[in-house]
């Protein structure tokens, strides 16, 4: 198994497609960075960092929004280059894929992640790190070591030998508050995992207890995901400086929502539930949450809630840093008609069609509610989308 890694990505092409930029400390991202070069590390710059603390750091640091289309087609580059070895595929963000190579020597992907590192450097002039092992921790963990521009093979049964000194926090799930738990414990090593029972591990931790003892043994059974089943679509923005115009924000939440129902049917789900989550200009987060029953697809149903939920978080009277709609949990659409059809609802169910059909083919702008026309009078905007803040380019 193969996980690779672009390097630096979003910087790194920024720095390919502006030469001016090559060589200097860049940052992509609004708000927060989503990406840095390697330029921009060595000030102590790194993802998840806010754009103020990043540029307190390092003063000479460049910071660009970032292009999503252009990552998207690059990375979309790549997992074609990538199938033309195995059809077991898992992209797991746009610049983290997975390759399940089956039963194949050590030395067959080794050579798979050579040629792979060649054609990313002679094609697409970008820089790729590849960790190989028996299983998704052991190949991703051994990508941090390859980093930058490197590969490293972890030999068969060699898995737990390796993992042992590492820091507990490459594990997943192991996030600030469980490292310091842990750390209190004594556990500050994978090793050191692998001597406790995964029983008293699961008393303190429940499942992730038990998780984090099957990894420290250099066991994980997670398959590599050709095709993975949508659990939740999310889309999201952020305001600097924060904004508190009630109108602009409703206007907002509805394009938003309209942005992850769209996509929703496209995959054909249902949404079974909706949450809307703020944080405010105090760094506080707030969040509204409800179930559907039945799950729908219907936007004026989950407009409905949306706004609602909007209304409650905005009693508060303070602006808004970032707003955020999910749909989550999904169900597959079975297409299965209702005994008794409400003709009502077969008119809004064919509107939407004809909606969702006109936004494909000629823009998702092409068609605009009024009380979503304030946007368009202050944001930049092309056909397709309107240039959002966003704290995360891979969303």
């Amino acid at each position: 198994m193969l996980h690779l890694d672009i390097d630096a990505f979003f910087a790194s092409v920024e720095q390919l497609d502006d030469a001016r930029l090559r060589g200097r400390p860049v940052a992509v991202g609004t708000g927060v960075v989503a990406s840095c070069s390697y330029e921009a590390r060595q000030w102590g710059v790194c993802t998840a960092m806010r754009l103020s603390e990043a540029r307190q750091r390092c003063p000479e640091l460049i910071v660009v929004p970032g292009r999503y289309p252009r990552y998207e087609a690059i990375a979309r580059q790549l997992l074609e280059m990538c199938q033309r070895f195995t059809p077991v595929v898992e992209c797991a963000a746009l610049d983290d894929f997975y390759l399940d190579l089956g039963q194949v020597e050590v030395r067959e992907g080794e050579c798979v992640g050579r040629q792979l590192r060649e054609w990313m450097r002679e094609v697409l002039h970008l820089s790729l790190s590849i960790g190989g092992g028996a299983n998704k921790l052991v190949a991703q963990v051994a990508t941090h070591q390859a980093k930058p521009g490197r590969q490293v093979q972890v030999l068969p049964g060699r898995e737990r030998a390796y993992l042992a000194p590492w820091s507990v926090t490459i594990l997943p799930g192991v996030g600030p508050s469980a490292a310091r738990q842990l750390h209190r414990l004594g556990l500050r090593q994978v090793g050191h995992l692998a001597e406790v029972s995964g029983q008293l591990l699961a008393s303190l931790f429940g499942w992730w207890g038990r998780c984090w003892h099957w990894h420290a043994l250099g066991l994980d059974p997670r398959p590599v995901l050709a095709q993975r089943e949508p659990q939740s679509i999310s889309r999201r923005t952020s305001f600097e400086p924060p904004e508190a115009d009630p109108g602009f924000l409703r206007a907002m939440t509805i394009y938003l929502l309209d942005r992850a129902a769209s996509w929703m049917r496209f995959v054909r789900r249902r949404a079974a539930g909706l949450e809307v989550a703020v944080r405010y200009g105090d760094g506080q987060w707030a969040m509204r949450r409800w179930r559907l029953r039945p799950a729908t697809d219907e936007d004026a149903e989950l407009r409905a809630h949306a706004l609602e939920g909007l209304a409650y978080l905005l009693e508060r009277r303070l602006p808004l840093r970032l707003l955020s709609v999910t749909l989550r949990p999904l169900h597959r659409y079975d297409g299965q008609l209702a005994l008794f059809s409400d003709p009502q609802q077969q008119r809004r169910q064919q509107l939407q069609r004809c909606k969702d059909a006109i936004r494909q083919q000629f823009g998702f702008l092409a068609l605009t509610s009024g009380a979503e026309l304030v946007l368009l009078q202050r944001l930049e905007h092309d056909r397709h989308r309107l240039i959002l803040r966003t704290p995360c380019l891979t969303r």
